[in-house]
């Protein structure tokens, strides 16, 4: 993962930038340039899931941008088998320098493609031969170890069509189960999406520690109760992400994971359900009940007596 990119000048006076791009356009392909998954090759791993959640768009629009970008700008190339994406002009950029490091690095990212004909792909936009050159070397290598199969196909389609016509029935079985998975992803993906957005409205920025913490929350407790351990917290002016893990692991402790769970674990302790002061949250923070006691007739005398002295 690089510390950053850089994005060209250039690319506000492209003419395709210009005239074809909507303003949803560009944020869309200024992310597919600079989003944290990108490689110094321009192509790279990334899933429809994880778009969806650090561009806080759903999986309906990631997929309608995708099929823009692929099918109607042609701009990218997304293979959804090997989750990899491919940025038609990436070369044209981002690759126009050389040296050791650089050379070294373009390599080994190389190696790591599974979609070959995404590197082909990336290659036609190089300007730079030196990197050209390497681009071109592993292609014929990998074509040589290869032989014995068709020339891989620039479009990843027809290259999954080609090795299926092999076992047919095994491909389709293998499309229902992918498809099932896609739905089960999709679906979970939007569910996340809530959670996130409850976290940043009231904890702060998304990081990638705080990602994974979300989604395994997302998996553990309902989001009614999610934003219920934010509003405990909130009370107590201690939003943050350690305190909230704590009442939630008290929660789980307690096999509660549901809004529901913990308004029947109030009453079955005797308590009644408070959405601000609930007895479980007291119960976490071992504070004097004492405190949240209905005042004696003698406590509201004296107050009554405080107040017209004043």
């Amino acid at each position: 993962m690089a510390i950053f990119r850089k994005l060209h000048t250039a690319f506000w006076q492209d003419a395709k930038v210009i005239e074809e791009l909507t303003p949803e356009d560009k944020f869309f392909f200024i992310y597919l340039l600079t989003n944290p998954a990108t490689t110094q090759i321009g192509i790279y791993q990334i899933t429809k899931k994880q778009m969806s959640f650090e561009l806080g768009y759903s999986i309906e629009s990631i997929n309608s941008l995708m099929d823009r970008f692929e099918n109607h700008h042609k701009l990218i190339k997304y293979n959804p088998y090997t989750r990899e994406i491919a940025l038609k002009n990436w070369g044209k950029y981002n690759l126009d320098r050389s040296g050791k490091p650089m050379l070294d690095c373009v390599k080994k990212e190389l190696e790591e493609v599974s979609d070959i004909s995404l590197i082909e792909y990336v290659s036609k936009g190089i300007k730079k031969e030196e990197i050209k050159d390497i681009f071109k070397s592993y292609l014929n290598k990998e074509n040589i170890n290869k032989s014995n199969n068709d020339t891989y196909n620039e479009s990843y389609t027809d290259t999954f069509k080609n090795l299926g016509q092999e076992e047919e029935k095994d491909k389709e079985e293998y499309k229902e189960k992918d498809i099932d998975k896609e739905k089960e992803k999709d679906l979970k993906s939007s569910n996340v999406g809530k959670y996130a957005k409850l976290y940043e409205q009231n904890i702060g920025l998304i990081n990638g520690v705080a990602y994974e913490w979300i989604i395994n929350i997302s998996e553990e407790i309902d989001i009614k109760l999610f934003k219920k351990a934010i509003e405990i917290a909130t009370d107590k002016g201690k939003c943050n992400k350690g305190y909230i893990g704590g009442i939630i692991r008290q929660w789980l402790n307690n096999n509660i994971k549901t809004y529901d769970d913990l308004k029947a674990y109030e009453l079955n302790q005797g308590g009644q359900s408070n959405d601000r002061k609930s007895k479980y949250a007291r119960e976490y923070e071992n504070e004097d009940e004492s405190t949240y006691q209905k005042p004696t007739e003698e406590q509201l005398r004296r107050v009554r007596e405080l107040l017209e002295s004043n």
